[in-house]
Parts: structure tokens; sequence; C-alpha cells
């Protein structure tokens, strides 16, 4: 009879329907739970029956045969994989991938999938599940290198580990030596030579001096330039003038003769004349203190000028610049080190290396550093230091490099402050393991007491082609089965878009609004197809009534 047909169509739509129920039940129950993806049911309508041909119409007509359904069924059960969102924990070891990918755990037999982070770290150091079952990744070596792609393994960190000291191979000295850190004696006449009543200069003769007086017009003599020089040493220059000689060809003359008088000795012993608003001034070639001096007698032979006595306006002063780091020895021992750089001479500088607690330094301990017009180090920019530690360690050296390279600041002389410095050094002593960090490429760091920090693990990820060939086993869990694809193995900095978030875990997906608007629609399809059954029982009871 045709009334089994809606009897049973009835009952196909509340099979179907409290499956919705079922899966709509298990979204809202897992609203809370970390890393859960929400699933929705699809339905198919059933196998139609043929009720025979249309009307006489033939191959003319709209439809060749009428056709009534059998009811609906669940064609699939699917799972949305879309994000959930971050959940800010604050716990370390609480995990959050942000993008593609599933952490990997195994219990010792398989690996299997999970979107859930909240891992913890057992007493055997391992990083493991809620469930007691660790997380894959690989194990760094002892230099903290990773090598990803290959076979993976539990991830394991022993706190117990103990970071070995490593000697100092390079310090690294960086910024600005002030071009005027030390300074050149100077001195200078009491007054200036005048003209009218202005300062002369240059081109001005020196028988047209407010200081000279010319004997009837005729004027020439000549002066000795005693010099005391910067060493102490004397040198007298006598320089002959006439009514054609000016303040230039004075200076000009005594400096020439200066120079070659001091030509066999340093090139800083000397000094240098030079006229200024009318007043003579000297300077010293060399940088520091000096013996520096300056007495002129005027012998004249026609008429006669007065030259004033010379004072220091500007002591000469060497001045450094001194820098101080620690060093350490192959035992991890710490020696505190001085690199002290003095100025001494134009574009010049010395260096001197020396330790605050006396340890010998066998080569490199002084030497010289030079720097161009520009400001730029011409030098070699590499000072080899060696010493002896003691204590135990072997004698050991160091490189100290002029300029950072990692961080592009030069080593530079320019006029301005003095702002180079020990910008770092590559040396530790031991360090015991006190915490442990996970940054965005899944990689678990330990933060050591002497300040470093050093790479020991890194948690592997795994992609699959398919997400919904996933099966799932409960927990959480994921197994990746044939329709899932190929199985992708590898760390989260390999995969693009893929980041893994420290102290977050990632929430469930499950839109409730959605889930409550699908309840009531399940609800009302749910009774409706129990209409649909009441109504043809009805139906047949009214047609048994028929024989009474």
């Amino acid at each position: 009879m045709s009334l089994i047909k809606s009897l049973n169509s009835g009952v196909s739509g509340l099979k179907a329907f409290q499956t919705k129920m079922d899966v709509i039940g298990n979204n809202i129950a897992n609203v809370e739970t970390a890393g859960f993806k929400s699933s929705r049911v699809s339905f198919a309508e059933m196998m139609s029956e043929r009720l025979g041909r249309s009307g006489g119409g033939g191959d003319s007509s709209p439809q060749l045969s009428n056709q009534v359904g059998l009811g609906v069924r669940v064609a699939s059960i699917d799972r949305d994989f879309s994000q959930g969102s971050m959940q800010s924990t604050g716990r370390t070891t609480d995990l959050a991938i942000e993008g593609d990918g599933y952490f990997m755990v195994s219990d010792g037999g398989e690996n299997l999938l999970t979107r859930a982070g909240n891992f913890v770290f057992n007493k055997d150091g391992n990083l493991v599940d809620q469930a007691g079952r660790s997380v894959q990744g690989y194990i760094a070596d002892k230099n903290g290198n990773i090598l990803g792609g290959g076979a993976t393994e539990d991830v394991r960190v022993d706190f117990e580990n103990v970071l070995p000291p490593k000697k100092t191979d390079n310090v690294n000295l960086a910024g600005n030596l002030n071009a005027s850190t030390s300074t050149s004696e100077v001195q200078q006449a009491l007054s200036g030579f005048t003209e009218g009543g202005s300062p002369a200069d240059g081109t001005t003769l020196l028988a047209d001096l407010n200081q000279s007086t010319p004997d009837a017009g005729n004027f020439s003599g000549s002066m000795d330039f005693e010099f005391t020089l910067n060493d102490g040493t004397t040198q007298t220059i006598t320089s002959n003038y006439d009514e054609t000689t000016t303040l230039d060809d004075l200076v000009s003359d005594v400096n020439s003769q200066l120079e070659a008088a001091v030509s066999g000795m340093p090139d800083e012993a000397g000094a240098s004349l030079a006229l200024v608003d009318g007043l003579m001034v000297m300077r010293s070639n060399q940088m520091g203190d000096s013996e520096l001096g300056l007495d002129v007698t005027v012998n004249p032979g026609a008429g006669n000028i007065s030259v004033p006595s010379f004072q220091t306006v500007q002591e000469g002063a060497n001045n450094m610049q001194t820098m101080s780091t620690t060093v350490y020895d192959d035992l991890g021992n710490a020696h505190s080190l001085m690199v002290e750089f003095t100025q001494t001479n134009t574009n010049e500088w010395e260096y001197e290396a020396k330790f605050l607690d006396g340890e010998s330094i066998t080569s490199g301990q002084s030497g010289t550093v030079s720097f161009d017009e520009a400001g730029q180090l011409v030098s070699d920019d590499k000072l080899t230091v060696a010493f002896e530690p003691g204590g135990g360690a072997a004698d050991t050296s160091f490189t100290i490099n002029l300029g950072d390279s990692e961080s592009g600041t030069k080593f530079t002389q320019y006029a301005g402050s003095n702002s180079a410095k020990v910008v770092g050094q590559d040396g530790y002593t031991q360090g015991e393991l006190i915490d442990v960090a996970i940054n965005g490429a899944g990689q678990i760091e330990g933060i050591y007491d002497n300040g470093n920090s050093q790479v020991l693990a890194q948690m592997a990820l795994g992609q699959v082609q398919n997400n919904n060939g996933l099966e799932t086993v409960g927990s959480g869990l994921f197994r990746a089965t044939s329709a899932a694809g190929e199985l992708f193995v590898n760390t989260a900095n390999n995969f693009s878009g893929t980041a893994i978030n420290s102290g977050s875990l990632e929430g469930s997906n499950v839109d409730l609004a959605k889930e409550f608007t699908d309840m009531i629609t399940a609800q009302r399809a749910y009774q409706s197809s129990a209409r649909v059954i009441s109504t043809s029982d009805e139906m047949l009871t009214e047609a048994v009534n028929l024989k009474r």
C-alpha cells in the first residue's frame, strides 16, 4: 500500500534529524574543548520509485515517468577545519598553531595528529599531551643546530643540562673616537700687529705696522726666532726683512727654515707659525705635553719693530678613550679586559690592552690604528691579543674587531663625542638551565643563568592534502588515512603561513549562534517527520475502517 512509503519517509526523516541533533549536541558540548573542530551533517535524497509513464504525449512530454522519493538519508558528516580563536593562557607549553598543520604525538605505536596544544613536561623531561603521548620533533645537536625534515623523535629537554663554557674568540668594538680627544700646545703673542686702527693681515708690510718705526723711510733688519722644541731642544731661526717684506713673507720664511732644521727629526718634533687676526700663533706639531716655547729678538738695521712676547693659551694633553669587557678562557674563567685608545697625533691613535687582575699578555698588547681625512679606518681592523689566563687554563687568544659587522656599526674618527665602546664578545662561562621558551618556529630554547640561550629541540608539524580524509580517533586526535593523501612532516618555519604561538591555545571553532539556529530547524524538521508518520497512521486507520 502506498501509505507505507510515507511512513518510511517519515521514519527516515526522524533518523536523519536525530543524527543531526547528535552532531549539534556534540558541537555544543565541545564549545570549550581546545583545538576542537565542529562538524555538520549533509543530507541526500533516497532512491525514487517510478510510478509509470506520465501523460500520453510520448517523447514530446515534459517528463517520461512519474517518480516519488522514498525519504532522506545522511550523505556525510563533515568537519570544519577553519582556524579557531587564540586564547591566551600565559603558560609556555600551551601552544596554538596559526595557519595549517597539526602537532604530532605518539604513544609509542603510531603518530597521531592534533590541533590541541595543551602540553606539559613530564618527570622525564618529555613534552607530552594530557594523556602522556609524546610530542614529536627534532633534537638539536650540541651546538643548537636542528636538521628537520627527517624521522621525528620524542621531544625531550634535560633539565639538568649544563651549557659548557666557551672561550672568547671575538671582541667587537664600534662607535666613534672624537678626533679632538687630544690637544696640541698652542702659544700666542700677547698682543697683535695692527695697521691704522685695524688688525694687520698677511699682506701688510712690516714697515706699515703701527709697531714699526722706519728710519727716514728706510726699514731693514733681522729677527732671531729661538724655538724650544717639543723635546726641550732649541733651534734658532734668523729671518731678514726690509721695506718690501709682508707678514706672510715673514711667517712663510720662518716656517720653511724651521721645517728644514728639524727635517732629520720625527714629524711631530717641530711647530708652525700662523697669523690670526693680527696675532702670531704657534702650534705644536705633536699632541700631548710639550716643552714648546718661542722668544723673538729683533736685530734692527734701519728703523725698528716691536715684537710681543708669547704665552701658552692651550696646554697639550694626550687624552684617551677606555673600553672594558669580560673575556673568558677555555675553562670559563672570567678576565676583566681594558683597552685604552690614546690619540697621539692627527688621525693616529695608540692602543694598549691590559687585564685588571694582571694576567700576562704575550702578544698584541699595544699598537697603532690610523684613520684617513674622512674619519674612516685605514689600518687593520683586526687586533689579535694573546694572554696567559692562569688558573689551569691553556694560553689563549682572541681578536678585537674594530667595527661590528653584525649590526653594521663602524669604528670611526669624527669630530664629536666619544661613543666607541665594546658592543659584544662571544665567550661565556658555564650555564645551568633555568627556564625554556618556545618561539614561532616551534624551537624550544633553553635559557641559562649565564645569560645565554640555546636551541634544544624543535617541534614537528604535519600537513595533509585533504583534511576531510582524516579519521577522528577521539581526544582531539586524528589519524592520517589514504583518503587524506600524503602526510608532509616538517617544521613550522618550513610551512608557508604557519607559526606556533606559545602561551596560547586554539579554541573550538564552534559557532553557538549557528548551532542553536540549526537546532531549531532540526527540531522542527523532526516534528514534521513525526507528523508525517501520525498522519499516515490516521489515513491507514480510515482505510481499515472502510470495511465495517
